[in-house]
């Protein structure tokens, strides 16, 4: 023991000295503070450092049963031995009732010593389980308050204590939870290897550390995180187990969101690569498709009939409008389609379809149409449309080849930003919606992940190009929309598409033929175009028309050549994409020389110029390569002539 400070009450100071006396005599270090009266009594308690008092029982002034009763009100954690020579058997119970730690009588000092130390001892003790049942309590009131589930279960795994944390997320109370193996919580997701290696990692003494994939009282899944160990005894032997567990259902939400949008930004990003490329190679195919299919016409026009030679030439002109399709699919991907929107209501549109459809799907699959009263307009080019929802019900009719059923609904939708914060590039706001789902034999993921590439096709070789759903994809990106698509292997699929809505009234969908002039050209028309090829096959159609024809194969070149023009030029006929200068620009500088003049755009691409530098609008006329020059003849007459 340590230095001991001790409160003596004692009015002899003899009797105080022999009471000093003898705890030194037995070894004891003690700074002793001896007082006399209540106040000097009352003062010292106040001090901290008081381990034990010591008192007389009958003093002049003050007594013993009144200090302690002060003792027990001031310090009651220090004990209280009573030293007096006049103590009989019923003051020393009353004083023990009272709170004493023990009593020794002056005329046997020997029972001090032993008496001071067993009170010391007690009086740690105390201290100890006192500071023990403290640490308890805080460690008690910690875990009834955590955040986390906090389980302990027998070493066969049965739950014997779970906080509230825990009652509160799996729904069951601690009653029934009781006596039952957390086995209470499989949901039959988690695969089983977890366990056998949770269960050999604990049982060898170690922690474990994992996910669960539960399932709640009310039969709701939910992640946890969970951190398993052993509870050892003193000899080292395991007697219970502590979990302590997290809920992370919503983080693991957030994650699985988060790779949602990365895989969709991924195929984004794909799509986009090989949309540039689709779009490049369309160009270049366009221009070389012209020239195959003008030198054509040309030539079957100066064979006579019956001669062999037409058959051939008329191969050589199926096999490049087969190619100029496929042209058309690939730009119509790459969202380089020059379109002709307008306000249009899509229930008209599908009204107007479901006839054509039903002869393209046949007598053993039912098509129906749930159609939203009161549909919001778009705007969308009407054919272009019409070609998503013939491409969509012919994939779904060879998805059916044994019958089956199709359904086209139409919607009023709006959509929010927590829906756009997991689907990419969906407009948000009002949207008509329409939905296309059949009952055929679905596609596992694999295929879902590549059905809108290019060339991607999962039919039979020759009964499918692959560009289908590709052509649906590009058409609904360029007019602005989103496409998603669900399936499962023999679920069937349902094609979702979200079309901006627009609040102006949609436009008749038949507009009246516009009734044109059949007669030859005496016009002038500046031909710009840098493709040789195509320039020298339109020089040569529209002079055989009647026009007058200056021509060159750059903007600056013809921007040159007008200036040593006299007369008028009432058709600007130029390609859109040129090197230094492009159409636009040209149209936009010969304008302020010649503000009558008509302007007919020409491209076999049209990514960067027509879509993004403003071309299409109504007032822009435009034709897209390949073109026939039947067709070229035609469209320069519809345009000299329209006011």
């Amino acid at each position: 023991m340590g230095l001991i400070h001790i409160l003596h009450l004692e009015d002899d100071p003899a009797d105080a000295e022999l009471v000093q006396a003898k705890l030194e005599a037995a070894g004891l270090t003690c700074q002793i503070t001896h007082v006399q009266t209540r106040a000097e009594f009352d003062k010292a308690l106040r001090q901290d450092n008081i381990e034990i008092i010591l008192a007389d029982f009958h003093l002049p002034t003050y007594d013993g049963m009144s200090a302690l009763r002060l003792a027990q009100e001031v310090c009651p954690d220090v004990p209280f031995i009573f030293v007096s020579g006049t103590l009989g058997e019923d003051a020393a119970i009353e004083g023990l009732t009272e709170g004493a730690t023990d009593y020794v009588l002056k005329q046997k000092l020997s029972r001090l010593v032993p008496a001071v130390k067993r009170a010391l001892h007690e009086a740690e003790n105390w201290r100890e389980r006192q500071r023990a049942e403290e640490e308890l309590r805080k460690l008690s009131k910690a875990v009834a308050q955590s955040a986390n589930m906090i389980v302990i279960t027998d070493i066969q795994g049965r739950i014997e204590y779970a906080n509230p944390r825990f009652t509160e997320t799996t729904g069951y109370t601690l009653d029934e939870a009781m006596g039952q193996t957390t086995q209470i919580l499989k949901s039959g997701h988690t695969p089983p290897e977890v366990y056998q290696q949770l269960w050999k990692t604990i049982t060898a003494g170690k922690e474990w550390r994992g996910e669960f994939y539960n399932k709640k009282k009310n039969g709701e899944l939910y992640w946890e995180s969970a951190s398993i160990s052993p509870i050892k005894n003193a000899d080292g032997v395991i007697t219970h187990f502590l979990a302590v567990k997290e809920d992370i259902t919503e983080r693991k939400r957030a994650e699985e969101t988060r790779a949602k949008l990365e895989d969709q930004l991924r195929h984004a990003q794909k799509m986009e690569s090989i949309g540039r490329l689709a779009g490049g190679v369309a160009h270049d195919f366009n221009n070389m498709l012209t020239v195959i299919q003008g030198y054509c016409a040309l030539m079957q026009d100066q064979i006579p009939a019956g001669d062999p030679l037409l058959a051939d030439l008329n191969q050589i002109r199926r096999a490049s409008e087969r190619a100029s399709t496929l042209t058309r699919q690939l730009l119509a991907f790459s969202r380089q389609q020059v379109l002709a929107p307008t306000v249009l209501d899509l229930n008209e549109l599908v009204a107007n379809l479901q006839k054509m459809l039903g002869r393209l799907i046949g007598e053993d699959i039912t098509l129906s149409t749930v159609l939203q009263p009161g549909l919001w307009s778009i705007i969308a080019d009407p054919g272009q449309m019409e070609q998503v929802i013939m491409n969509l019900v012919v994939n779904a009719r060879d998805a059916m080849p044994t019958g089956g059923q199709i359904i086209l609904e139409t919607d009023n939708v709006y959509v929010d930003a927590s829906y756009a914060q997991t689907h990419l590039e969906v407009p948000i706001g009002p949207c008509v919606l329409l939905v296309i789902t059949d009952t055929g034999h679905g596609m596992d993921k694999p295929t879902l992940a590549r059905i809108f590439e290019p060339f991607f096709t999962t039919k039979e070789q020759g009964k499918g190009t692959g560009l289908g759903l590709a052509t649906v994809y590009g058409i609904v990106k360029q007019s602005g929309g989103h496409i998603t698509v669900y399936s499962e292997p023999g679920q069937g699929t349902t094609f979702k598409i979200y079309l901006p809505a627009t609040e102006s009234p949609a436009t008749p969908l038949t507009p009246p033929p516009t009734q044109l002039s059949t007669r030859t050209g005496t016009e002038t028309i500046l031909l710009v175009e840098d493709d040789e090829m195509v320039r020298h096959l339109v020089q040569r159609e529209l002079q055989a028309e009647g026009y007058t024809v200056m021509e060159a194969n750059a903007g600056d070149k013809a921007l040159a050549l007008v200036k040593q023009h006299e007369g008028e030029i009432d058709l600007l006929l130029t390609d859109v994409v040129m090197p230094q200068m492009s159409g636009r620009e040209l149209a936009e500088q010969l304008k302020e020389l010649y503000p009558q003049m008509k302007v007919l755009f020409i491209s076999g691409y049209t990514s960067d110029s027509v879509v993004r530098r403003g071309l299409l609008t109504a007032e822009i006329e435009f034709l897209p390569k390949p073109f026939s020059l039947g067709k070229l003849a035609s469209k320069i007459r519809e345009v000299l002539e329209r006011r």
